[in-house]
């Protein structure tokens, strides 16, 4: 008879052992592995990142110097408006007083025996002034006559909405041709 030899491994529980320890070790190397390829990844991206924003804000800061020197160049021109010529401008156009229309109403609402001879503006005193003459009217004497001019164009809203006054300042008697007439001059105070 044959000899018949068993093997009995008395390390199978401590190779065991040792296999799992390995394997436990490659995959914490390769944790760390792939730990370290994610933060180089993740440093990379942030660097390239990084470098595209340095490049675009030196390009929007080479922007911001040409505009600031295209200011300068506009400040020292003539043709430059600044934020306070242009509010000025506006407020000019929505508050100003145009004569065309002031003159057209006054043509509108005096009498049809007054006629205006003169019409100046006096800088001195900031105020249109107005010369006209009128037939003498028996029934009433001179100043009423012109007081009721005056009063007519005060009560005309559409005349008399830009002056501050509007005021009586001559008048005389005067004969032309064998008729009186009467000459007066009226002040509108602009304000």
């Amino acid at each position: 008879m044959a000899n018949i030899v068993y093997k009995i491994n008395l390390n199978k529980a401590s190779n065991r052992l040792d296999q799992y320890e390995q394997r436990q070790k490659k995959r914490r190397v390769a944790a760390m592995v792939f730990f370290f390829v994610v933060l180089i990844g993740i440093t990379a991206v942030s660097v390239v990142f990084s470098q595209q924003t340095r490049i675009k804000i030196k390009s929007l800061e080479s922007k911001l110097a040409g505009i600031d020197q295209e200011i300068e160049q506009l400040s020292a021109s003539s043709q430059y408006l600044s934020p306070d010529d242009i509010f000025a401008l506006s407020q000019l156009a929505t508050t100003r007083m145009t004569w065309t229309e002031k003159l057209n109403v006054l043509g509108q609402i005096l009498p049809r025996d007054i006629a205006i001879t003169e019409l100046y503006y006096d800088y001195q005193i900031n105020s249109l002034r107005i010369k006209g003459i009128s037939r003498v009217k028996p029934e009433m004497r001179d100043l009423d006559l012109v007081v009721s001019i005056v009063n007519l164009i005060k009560n005309n809203t559409d005349f008399a909405k830009d002056f501050v006054d509007i005021k009586f300042s001559s008048s005389t008697r005067i004969k032309h041709q064998e008729q009186e007439i009467i000459e007066f001059e009226i002040d509108c105070l602009v304000g």
